[in-house]
């Protein structure tokens, strides 16, 4: 088969090729060579790819500061994962693969070839709790204030890397993934409002004033822009100018720099982006240099850049933010992505949760126990019992037939924390009618009957709302103090909805 080549099949195949080197080199070396499908039987395959795996973990570093140790389990995983991805690739578009390399063999591919090892077999290491520990206040606030020296020149007592420094000021205030700030394009910024440049924006403290775009590289289809202020916009353009400034006369003519954060070194073409290797020595060196202590006097290894995530995800829920919010924040399609960054909410959820009495669909106080209701739940293990606008009470072992009828539905519980949730969909269900209303009447020449069946659906769930926010307007006030905290709203979220209350 040999090695694939740049520009081969689909441009997106390149993808896959520095790991897939390692298979190049033993492929090459196997007697007889293996036809470019790698076998017609899927239990040929399965043992080649097994003889291949047993290859790789048998292989050792060949730089760096384990240069001669066996490759770590997450390394081998890379590795074959890298292969695999290949050919789930070349499956999917095997028809170009043929045509461009003049090989119809290509068209031989099967979705087998898409799933190489069986689930275990790539030993892929299990990350334990304690890697997504939180950085508490007392050393995030430390961290914050010497992440300067990262910049600072190596005479003044610095590690005379601007780069680094702005990298985790950027990974800091808004907790992406270490690759997310690497390879983000040389200009990430779009305004909000067209007709001005993102630094241009006339905004107070803290407030948005630009679209960050990200490279979503880990999760298909899910968000790739958030919401930046004026900090990091100001972080951004800093770093434009610097790389102008100090790496730019090293470019080729013309050449313009594809990322913000930029290989200072063979990369005539400004196309590399800042290498991640380079990273997290500098993180390391720079950790046991300051030797910074969380408030338990523990120390703290901050080198492990997603801390910073797990951190920006806590504080979010703890300020109040919706559920829902941080997970298109955070990129993440389901709440239970998003929990693996909240385990240390849980007393904040108890509280959250017991706060306010829980009503259902049909505006009935629930005559449970709220935490015998609590425990039933588990919410601190099932996230997807979390609604935008309430709480799922189905037994565990039952599988829901309602859709999206949930205001119809008598498993359906709701309290005074999603009143924003639910006045926001009762005003949003009142504006669809009117739009369908009009294009109906647009359509045949006359109104849209009451009768109709998608009319009378939404006219239940407007009833169903108006119901419950009127009931949850006249109990809230007169729930008693918090009992607990819990997780998707807390305290800062519903002393907000208490407050509006008092106002108005």
């Amino acid at each position: 088969m040999g090695r694939p080549r740049h520009g081969d099949a689909h441009d997106d195949a390149t993808h896959y090729l520095p790991l897939s080197v390692v298979f190049g080199d033993w492929i090459t070396g196997q007697r007889p060579a293996p036809p470019t499908w790698l076998r017609d039987d899927h239990a040929e395959v399965r043992a080649f790819m097994l003889d291949y795996l047993s290859h790789v973990r048998a292989q050792t570093a060949r730089s760096g500061p384990n240069r001669g140790k066996p490759l770590s389990a997450l390394r081998v995983n890379d590795i074959i994962t890298d292969v695999e991805k290949f050919y789930a690739h070349m499956t999917d578009y095997r028809e170009t693969a043929a045509r461009v390399l003049e090989e119809p063999a290509w068209l031989r591919l099967t979705p087998f070839h898409a799933i190489l090892w069986r689930h275990g077999e790539k030993g892929r290491p299990v990350v334990q709790p304690e890697r997504w520990e939180v950085i508490d206040d007392t050393a995030f606030s430390q961290i914050m204030a010497n992440l300067h020296l990262l910049g600072a020149p190596v005479e003044e007592g610095g590690f005379g890397d601007e780069q680094v420094m702005r990298i985790m000021m950027l990974q800091a205030r808004l907790g992406r993934r270490i690759s997310e700030i690497r390879m983000l394009d040389r200009d990430p910024l779009s305004a909000l409002n067209q007709l001005t440049r993102p630094d241009e924006q006339d905004a107070a403290d803290g407030a948005f004033v630009a679209k960050l775009r990200y490279q979503q590289t880990k999760i298909e289809q899910a968000p790739d822009t958030i919401l930046v202020d004026a900090e990091v916009v100001a972080i951004i353009r800093a770093q434009q100018q610097w790389a102008d400034t100090h790496l730019g006369p090293r470019w080729a003519a013309g050449a313009s720099p594809k990322y913000l954060f930029l290989a200072h070194k063979m990369n005539r073409n400004a196309d590399k982006h800042y290498p991640v290797e380079r990273i997290h020595q500098t993180l390391s060196e720079f950790a046991r240099h300051l030797g910074i202590r969380d408030s338990a006097g523990r120390l703290v290894d901050f080198n492990r850049t997603h801390r910073f995530r797990h951190t920006k995800a806590t504080s979010l829920l703890n300020a109040g933010v919706p559920l829902h919010v941080v997970q298109r924040y955070f990129g993440h399609l389901s709440p239970a992505m998003l929990m693996h960054y909240a385990q240390t909410l849980a007393a904040t959820h108890e509280r959250e949760f017991l706060r306010y009495r829980k009503i259902t669909a049909d505006a009935r106080e629930l005559s449970t126990d709220p935490r015998d209701l609590y425990d039933m739940l588990e919410l601190d293990k099932r996230t997807d019992r979390i609604l935008p606008n309430g709480l799922c009470l189905l037994p565990p072992r039952q599988a829901c037939v309602k859709g999206n009828a949930c205001l119809t539905c008598d498993k359906f519980a709701t309290d005074a924390t999603f009143l924003p949730e639910l006045t926001a969909q009762q005003q949003r269900t009142a504006q669809l009618i009117e739009e369908r209303q009009d294009a109906f009447t647009a359509r045949t020449g006359q109104p849209m009957g009451e009768d109709n069946v998608w009319l009378a659906g939404r006219r239940q769930e407007q009833d169903a709302l108006g119901r419950i926010i009127l009931k949850l307007e006249q109990t809230r006030l007169a729930d008693g103090p918090p009992q607990a905290v819990r997780g998707a709203g807390v305290d800062a979220r519903t002393d907000a909805i208490t407050r509006s209350k008092d106002e108005s």
